[in-house]
């Protein structure tokens, strides 16, 4: 990743961290994380019936020194993500054997701070076992919560930049071969 990709995704984490910690009326503990270590940056938290969860917000998709042009995509991994399990500290719950949620959510990093309140209503309509009433405020690619726990979703503008450079690189490529076959030719 590009030094300003790490900057900006520090900065949606924090900004993120912050909301979710304020807005979620649970205590959390944050980990900051590390490149260099197995670390994984999270916000983690124990529910009402003391499961542990976490979220991870990672790059997906980022600029680096051999493709400074790819788009900055990022991810959102509530109970799932970087290979990070949840702690198993937390007392077994006696009153459900529900599992905490488990989704992955693909996003450009302006849609992150605007998804914070779906999130936390998603999770908490889980926990209590009722149908989720709020809608998201991007439009993503699944229509139940079974789809978005079994495929994980993205939101339609993530999906979009992310095909365009896609194309756009399809397109570098075969302008290059193409420019090779007229030079060698």
């Amino acid at each position: 990743m590009t030094p300003e990709a790490i900057r900006q995704l520090s900065q949606i984490r924090d900004e993120f961290n912050t909301l979710f910690s304020a807005a979620i009326g649970l205590p959390v503990s944050i980990t900051k994380g590390s490149s260099h270590s197995s670390n994984a940056a999270k916000i983690a938290w124990e529910d009402r019936h003391h499961r542990q969860n976490y979220i991870c917000l990672y790059a997906c998709i980022a600029p680096d020194e051999l493709l400074p042009d790819r788009p900055l995509i990022l991810r959102l991994g509530v109970n799932k993500g970087l290979g990070v399990e949840a702690a198993r500290r937390g007392k077994k719950s006696q009153q459900t054997s529900q599992k905490p949620l488990r989704f992955e959510l693909t996003l450009l990093p302006d849609e992150v701070l605007k998804v914070v309140p779906w999130v936390i209503s998603l999770l908490q309509s889980y926990d209590q076992g009722s149908s989720l009433d709020i809608a998201p405020p991007c439009r993503l690619n699944f229509d139940t919560l079974d789809q978005l726990v079994r495929q994980g979703a993205w939101t339609q503008r993530a999906a979009c930049r992310t095909q365009a450079h896609a194309s756009q690189a399809l397109e570098n490529v075969d302008f290059e071969l193409t420019d090779e076959r007229l030079t060698n030719g």
